[in-house]
């Protein structure tokens, strides 16, 4: 804008908190309040995740009561993004960062309140800057943030250059202000746990929205946005986003995966991403809504009681390197390791005895198992092909195969009679003690796989070396 377009739009921004209510809609009702009072409001809501705060910055809205005054805004607001309205309607990169929202834009109004919520909290002159950039198609930023259970860090670590494992505190005064409470997720649930941010920019922050689908015809379908998602550092490479499913979200998740399947083989714990959701800062001009924390997803898992591991910068650097391999396309095992894997950290949260032992017989079966192998001296096959894969030396092979040859002979017996044998459970230490070392076993099975790059051959690998 050129200096005497944002004169004007000061001048009208003045003139708007000169005379402005700042009220709620009940049952027919106008309820107002000072506008000071709404200032505190909006300060603590955009600075804290209270759920009471979101809710009174929800109910209470600024109202411009001079007409004139309103109108010449709005007529300002639609001069300057002409660009971006359709029928009074605008489209902001919110609709992506939320999972959704009006597919065809939010009422210009919703700018317009967006505007004088910065001009109230930062003042006229703060509105001004924020409007002018707008116009100058900028980007973005907001967060893609996951809770992780089964590790924790007692200081903010750097994994790549846009992503951080962040502790948070043993008292939730002390909680940023980007968590998603609810009914579903309370602080008192969050206290030192973990997160894994991922700071992100979008572009452009508005868009024209697409006109509406004629009467009578289906509109269920999803219009295409032109927002695109940049996430820079060796781990990500640009995403470009055709519509609010765009691919950038697979690609997030495919990294929370992975990247918990490299935390859980470092610090031998089962580190799983309970919680997800995004974040864009609510002082933002194009946070067109009114809600705080978006998109939160997958909390089904989520058990504050679970243990984690404690994990600093050294095994953070370790699972930063196992992950590197994991998705380094000229290794052709993470698709074969990805049952031995989830099953591996699935055995360390079952509950049971039985349950454990079926989780790590799957994962055992998928790494030293193929077809051919279930027509002919299973259990035999299966220590044969373990104790070599693991074993340096002719003893350590020997003792091998017979503590994989107990392995199997174990989950034989949960899997064909549900249990395990009167024995084994009178003596509940030792079994836990033995399974504890069959999921060592385990993971030093993945963990081989993955450094070396392949699965064994066992022909060759049966050939060249002496029998047992």
């Amino acid at each position: 804008m050129t200096d005497e377009r944002k004169q004007q739009l000061t001048q009208l921004l003045q003139e708007a908190l000169a005379h402005l209510e700042i009220r709620r809609d009940s049952a027919g009702r106008h309820e107002s309040i000072p506008v000071n009072k709404y200032r505190a409001i909006l300060l603590r809501h955009w600075r804290s995740s209270s759920m009471e705060m979101e809710r009174l910055s929800i109910c209470y809205e600024p109202h411009i009561v001079n007409s004139f005054t309103r109108s010449k805004l709005l007529d300002f607001i639609r001069e300057e993004f002409s660009e971006f309205i359709y029928e009074d309607h605008i489209q902001s990169a919110f609709y992506f960062i939320q999972n959704g929202g009006p597919v065809f834009g939010y009422p210009l109004d919703n700018l317009l309140k967006q505007l004088l919520r910065i001009a109230i909290m930062l003042g006229e002159e703060k509105a001004v800057l924020d409007f002018d950039r707008c116009t100058k198609k900028p980007s973005g930023s907001f967060q893609y943030i996951v809770l992780l259970e089964g590790v924790r860090v007692e200081k903010e670590i750097r994994v790549f250059e846009s992503t951080r494992i962040v502790p948070l505190s043993n008292s939730s005064s002390e909680f940023p202000h980007y968590l998603p409470f609810s009914f579903l997720i309370r602080p008192s649930d969050l206290l030192g746990k973990t997160l894994l941010v991922i700071d992100a920019s979008i572009s452009p922050i508005f868009s024209a929205p697409p006109p509406p689908p004629p009467p009578g015809t289906d509109d269920g379908s999803i219009a295409e946005t032109e927002f695109q998602v940049e996430i820079t550092g060796e781990n990500f490479s640009n995403v470009n986003v055709d519509n609010i499913y765009g691919r950038s979200e697979y690609y997030v998740y495919d990294f929370y995966d992975k990247f918990c399947w490299a935390l859980s083989l470092t610090c031998n714990s089962a580190v799983k991403a309970t919680a997800r959701w995004k974040f864009l800062e609510k002082y933002e001009l194009f946070h067109l809504s009114s809600i705080g924390v978006s998109g939160v997803r997958n909390i089904n898992d989520f058990d504050p009681s679970r243990f984690s591991t404690g994990a600093g910068e050294t095994q953070i650097g370790e699972a930063k390197r196992l992950y590197k391999k994991l998705v380094d396309p000229s290794l052709n095992v993470v698709g074969k390791l990805q049952i031995p894997i989830d099953r591996w950290i699935k055995s360390k949260t079952s509950k049971t005895p039985v349950d454990k032992l079926i989780d790590l017989g799957i994962a055992f079966e998928a790494l030293y198992l193929s077809e051919t192998d279930y027509n002919r001296e299973v259990t035999f096959r299966f220590s044969l092909h373990a104790a070599l894969h693991l074993g340096e030396d002719l003893e350590q092979r020997k003792t091998l195969m017979q503590e994989f040859k107990k392995i199997y002979k174990w989950r034989s017996m949960v899997v064909h009679s549900g249990k395990l044998s009167e024995k084994i459970m009178n003596n509940p230490e030792e079994a836990e003690a033995f399974i504890a070392r069959a999921q060592d076993l385990c993971r030093d099975s993945i963990l081989k796989i993955l450094e070396d790059g392949r699965f064994p051959d066992w022909n060759d690998l049966i050939l060249g070396e002496k029998s047992l």
